[in-house]
Parts: C-alpha cells; sequence; structure tokens
C-alpha cells in the first residue's frame, strides 16, 4: 500500500512539474441567448513578478450553433499607471469544410488562442484585460464563455 501511495505522489508531483505554470485563469459565462456586442468581458491580473516572461492566453468555448468560421476580439488592457494597449485578435474555430477546430466532443469546443508570448509586466498592480466581441451581430450565438490564462512562458527554467 505505501508503494502505491509514493508512485501516486510521485506522479503528481512530476505532471504538476511538468506543465505550464498557470498564475491567472478566470473565464466568464454568456447567456443562452448570446453575447451583446455591448458586454464586455473584463478580467483583473495582479501582477507581482516584474522580471519573469508571461504567455497570455484567451479560452474560447463555442458550440455548433456559432455560425461562423472564425471570431473576431477586441482586446485592450490597462496597466497599473493607466498605459493603454488595444489590440484585434482573429480566432478562427472552424477549418475550410466547417470542421470545428479544438478540443472537446459533441459541438462544445474549447479552444486556446495565443494572444501574447514572452510579455513582461513592468509594473507591480493590477492589470485589467477587457474582451469585447468584434462581430457585426449585436447579439452574437454560439459563444458559450471566454476566458483568459497567464502562465510563466518558459516554467522549467523558472524553476
Amino acid at each position: 500500500m505505501n508503494k502505491i501511495i509514493c508512485f501516486l505522489l510521485l506522479t503528481l508531483a512530476f505532471v504538476s512539474c511538468s506543465g505550464d505554470e498557470v498564475v491567472f485563469q478566470k473565464s466568464v459565462e454568456f447567456p443562452n441567448e448570446g453575447w451583446s456586442k455591448d458586454s464586455v468581458a473584463v478580467f483583473d491580473f495582479e501582477a507581482t513578478d516584474t522580471v519573469g516572461s508571461y504567455d497570455i492566453v484567451v479560452d474560447l468555448r463555442n458550440d455548433g450553433s456559432y455560425r461562423y468560421q472564425n471570431f473576431w476580439l477586441f482586446v485592450r488592457s490597462v496597466s497599473p499607471d493607466s498605459v493603454v494597449f488595444s489590440d484585434t485578435l482573429e480566432c478562427v474555430l472552424a477549418d475550410n469544410y466547417g470542421r470545428w477546430i479544438g478540443e472537446g466532443s459533441g459541438s462544445m469546443r474549447h479552444l486556446p488562442v495565443m494572444f501574447l508570448s514572452d510579455v513582461k509586466f513592468p509594473k507591480k498592480g493590477v492589470y485589467s484585460f477587457e474582451l469585447i466581441q468584434g462581430m457585426r451581430e449585436d447579439l452574437l450565438q454560439g459563444i458559450h464563455d471566454i476566458g483568459l490564462r497567464i502562465m510563466k512562458s518558459n516554467p522549467e527554467e523558472n524553476k
């Protein structure tokens, strides 16, 4: 019995060290009727490390009712000293044959989309990220939720 417990603990330690070191992860779920163009998904991240590099990933979950191949997203971030950075991100959700990209079963799919890689947060404090759907519909259906994940760029090098 002790060997089994020891083996499970070693396996757990190995898996936790070999994965990405996520420092922030949150998501916002949208109502069944859809994501309004006036609705902003806001994520506040408290940066305490000004030396390390980070990857910022947008996590999208869509279902089969989404009518398009791609998805446009407006991203706005505000630093602790009120510096604003705005960008547009295209997320390709289906291939040219209409097959969904991403992981999942049935019609629900999860697609991680790299937004920025090897980013440094130059000041300690709260960085606010605002995600706004950039499609031409007032009420966009088929996007179930959207999330923001921030992880160390090279977790193995930072240990």
